[in-house]
């Protein structure tokens, strides 16, 4: 199993470091000089601070660029980063540190803040962990921050906390980005986020709606997968038995055939690189097998016994998928995943008489495969290996199983 995993893992490194991640860009030096490149698209889900690029699309190695020497790049239509100093408050809603006063509370700072609307008035975010502030700047009002914090009041040391929202964004829209088409109520029911806030200000710049559309089209987001699967298991099984020697056998290679239910959520972020899945399949296997074992002395007569296993479950395997894009229809993937059974009967019985069931335990399991169009799917997945018997201490059938995997996407 290590040399299955070493061997999955070097595929894996092969095949990200082949992947193309490099799409066409730009980006402005300090000294206002524009340089076209290829910049490598992380989608990210924090502002960065630097970003990777590189001129010739056949460079094996690419440049690093920082915050300190350039004022803006972007890639496509899509994504535009500006580098400001701004004014920004950091405060947050953790309980044990939230703020007591509703005021926020300014640090100076450098930043890459993503372009999300321009025009008569242009709109930026700025993200940072779980920390999410908002930019404005017209032609009469410099960049700053739109205000908006939570906080705690207490009105006497007797009296409950209560949790209050400091929404002054709303009386800065009002007073600085407000045109004829805006009314009292677009104002109050203007939430303090990317959704409300960008159409807020498409709406005052009358950008047409389709163009923007267009213009977010590319970001990622979050997709839901359901698929079929089914599958061809070669299976193998090891009894040992530390108190009774005569119960030890190898049972032979057994494929067997599974099916079942994949859901898949795509994280909206990183270009969609990155699910999580579940994938509960329904396994039976039944297996035997007759062996000779030598008597206690010499003389003694050969001891026959045989041996069937009885194991049906519905294994459950939770785990984390990576992609890595071929070209708009291809990709690879990599997963790894925690897995465990339901509604699950593990039985051995010796020569017919001797019963043993137990519950089974847990295994890890670790997946490649390709993917076409989101829409049909192969899998080699490799699990370690599952004790059967796992009621018993000094009594063990250790399961082994790779999963040939087929999925196809129903919605």
């Amino acid at each position: 199993m290590k040399k299955t995993f070493l061997l999955i893992l070097f595929l894996y490194c092969t095949f990200i470091n082949a992947q193309v991640t490099f799409e066409k860009g730009y980006f402005i030096s300090n000294n206002g000089n524009r340089t076209e490149c290829l910049i490598r698209n992380l989608d990210w889900k924090d502002n960065p601070t630097d970003f990777r690029y590189k001129i010739d699309p056949n460079d094996k190695d690419y440049v690093t660029e920082t915050i300190a020497n350039v004022s803006e790049f972007g890639i496509g239509n899509s994504i535009t980063f500006k580098r400001a100093k701004v004014k920004i408050d950091r405060s947050t809603d953790d309980l044990s540190k939230i703020s007591q006063t509703g005021k926020p509370v300014w640090e100076e700072s450098t930043l890459f803040l993503r372009v999300l609307v321009t025009g008569e008035a242009s709109l930026y975010s700025y993200r940072e962990a779980n920390l999410f502030r908002y930019f404005y700047e017209t032609k009469e009002v410099p960049l700053e921050q739109l205000v908006y914090l939570r906080y705690i009041e207490t009105q006497n040391e007797n009296a409950s906390k209560n949790i209050k929202e400091n929404t002054y964004y709303k009386q800065q829209l009002n007073l600085n980005v407000r045109s004829a088409n805006i009314t009292d109520n677009n104002i109050k029911g203007l939430s303090y986020n990317k959704s409300d806030l960008t159409k807020y200000f498409v709406k005052y710049n009358n950008v047409p709606e389709k163009k923007e559309k267009k213009e977010q089209s590319t970001e990622s987001k979050s997709q839901y997968f359901i698929k079929v699967t089914a599958a061809a298991s070669p299976t193998s099984l090891s009894i040992t038995s530390s108190s009774l020697p005569y119960r030890n056998a190898k049972i032979d290679s057994k494929t067997l055939f599974k099916v079942g239910i994949e859901a898949e959520f795509v994280l909206p972020f990183n270009n969609n690189k990155w699910s999580i899945f579940t994938n509960p399949m329904y396994q039976k296997y039944e297996n035997n097998k007759s062996y000779s074992l030598p008597g206690l002395f010499p003389t003694s007569p050969v001891e026959n016994h045989t041996v069937d296993i009885s194991y049906t479950a519905v294994q459950v395997p939770i785990g984390v998928r990576h992609y890595l894009f071929l070209n708009k229809s291809s990709k690879l993937f990599i997963n790894a995943a925690f897995a465990f059974d339901v509604a699950n009967t593990a039985t051995i019985t010796y020569d017919e008489d001797i019963r043993n069931d137990s519950k089974t335990g847990t295994n890890l399991s670790f997946g490649f495969g390709y993917n076409f169009k989101n829409k049909i799917s192969a899998e080699a997945r490799f699990n370690t290996k599952k004790e059967l018997m796992a009621d018993y201490r000094n009594f063990s059938a250790k399961y082994n199983t790779l999963d040939l995997v087929i999925a196809y996407t129903i919605f």
